[in-house]
């Protein structure tokens, strides 16, 4: 089934904002027909100002300004005396020319303006001194500097794996909870299962036999689509993916607060994952985007970008998962890829994956050994090696029904090292251990 309500325009873009000019015409034919019009005392018209123009850089955008040069020569100030000591014009009243200083006054005038000159130029050389300082501190840091570490490109690779033996569950669980599409389960510190049961519009809890214990349809409002969960073991967040809100509850099932409600940033979002710090990950097709939230629901960061199959871009992520050592893991459905990124969001790798769509996407989940499990809607578990190399593909089985179609989706770990599936075809939940 296609998330055909989550497609992303990729070719919309703002529009730009211009001045429009009206004429109204009517009025102007009126006032032709009524005669001439004495003119009024208007100031006359002035001409427009130039608007400031922008571009797009590579960094956001940027102001282009302008500089004006000015190639008039500046005139000294003040007047030139000859070299006689005598001024450019020394003419009295009656027209009969004289000395406008004595010979004291004259070489008293040269002396102080040589002085004035010699200050000067001291004043200019150490200026000079300082600004040569000042570059050589610029070029000499400049060198010793390491240059920007370039963002590696990925290299796109056929999903290729090997098929591996069928992994047969150890446990079944939620059986008999009344379970409808759970997309997502996780452990609580209790021993309890908190699940994200979408299509019933709940948060069940179950013991950990799978059986009920307390089906909560509301948090801050009613639950509309609970889709995604996290815990790191004090709390329990709930992401309801058609309100757009992340939901805060204790680790007893009992609701906190409602720490974010943003139906731009979070309204259809499908991955919710949160790290040993408290910061939430959040990752949103519609949105095309990865934003971090702080434990109270504040935005961190938000990483998104045109759509695309580059380093830094993506394709509608659908899942992410945060690994021991912060990193995190992104599903990037429209590229049927796996991105590795450090928590600031610099790429490091990619891995070839299964297709899935953003409704039923592929889930990921590290593990402590340094192996990545995502999951196989079509019935499978796909491991990656710790230390790269070719995936295995493992068909997932029932015990007991060893034909009963699986859709694996959700991935948590348990306590024991076992690994929790979410089953959205057989409406249960599956404990799985890999060997």
């Amino acid at each position: 089934m296609q998330d055909s309500d989550h497609t992303i325009d990729s070719d919309r873009a703002p529009s730009a904002t211009g001045e429009i000019e009206t004429t109204d015409r009517q009025a102007a034919g009126a006032d032709a027909d009524a005669g001439p019009v004495a003119p009024r005392n208007e100031p006359p018209p002035q001409p427009p100002q130039p608007r400031a123009r922008f571009r797009d850089r590579p960094q956001g955008w940027g102001r282009l300004t302008q500089s004006h040069s000015d190639d008039t020569a500046v005139r000294p100030v003040g007047t030139a005396l000859r070299e006689d000591g005598r001024t450019e014009d020394g003419r009295t009243e009656d027209g009969r020319t004289v000395e406008r200083a004595r010979v004291g006054t004259t070489r008293a005038t040269t002396s102080s303006t040589a002085r004035g000159r010699q200050r000067r130029g001291i004043f200019a050389g150490v200026l000079a001194v300082i600004v040569l300082l000042f570059a050589l501190s610029r070029f000499v840091g400049g060198a010793t500097s390491s240059a920007p570490t370039a963002v590696p490109l990925p290299t796109p690779v056929p999903f290729a794996v090997v098929n591996g033996a069928p992994i047969t569950a150890t446990a079944v669980l939620g059986v008999d909870a009344g379970l409808k599409e759970p997309r997502e389960a996780v452990e609580l510190p209790n021993g309890r299962i908190a699940v994200a049961d979408t299509d019933n519009g709940r948060l069940a809890i179950l013991d950990n036999k799978g059986g009920l214990v307390a089906s909560i349809t509301k948090a801050a409002t009613a639950f509309q689509q609970p889709f995604a969960l996290a815990t790191n073991g004090r709390d329990l967040y709930v992401l309801d993916a058609t309100r757009g809100a992340i939901e805060r509850f204790d680790t007893g099932g009992h609701f906190v607060r409602e720490i974010a409600h943003d139906s731009v940033l979070l309204q259809d979002a499908r991955g919710l994952s949160v790290n040993r710090s408290g910061l939430l990950y959040v990752a949103n097709p519609r949105a095309n985007a990865v934003i971090t939230f702080s434990p109270d629901g504040k935005v961190v960061k938000q990483m998104t970008s045109p759509l695309g199959d580059g380093p830094i871009t993506y394709n509608q992520p659908s899942d992410i998962a945060v690994a021991h050592d912060y990193s995190l893991y992104i599903y990037d459905d429209g590229n049927t890829r796996i991105k590795k990124e450090k928590s600031s969001g610099y790429f490091v790798t990619q891995l070839q994956a299964p297709p899935s769509d953003t409704l039923h996407s592929v889930h990921v989940l590290p593990l402590l050994d340094g192996r990545l499990v995502a999951s196989d809607p079509t019935g499978a578990l796909v491991v990656y090696p710790a230390t790269g190399g070719t995936p295995t593909r493992r068909p997932l089985r029932v015990p007991g029904q060893p034909l009963s179609p699986v859709s694996p989706l959700g991935l948590s770990r348990l306590s024991d090292g076992a690994i929790l599936v979410s089953d959205d075809t057989g409406n249960r939940l599956l404990v799985v251990r890999l060997p």
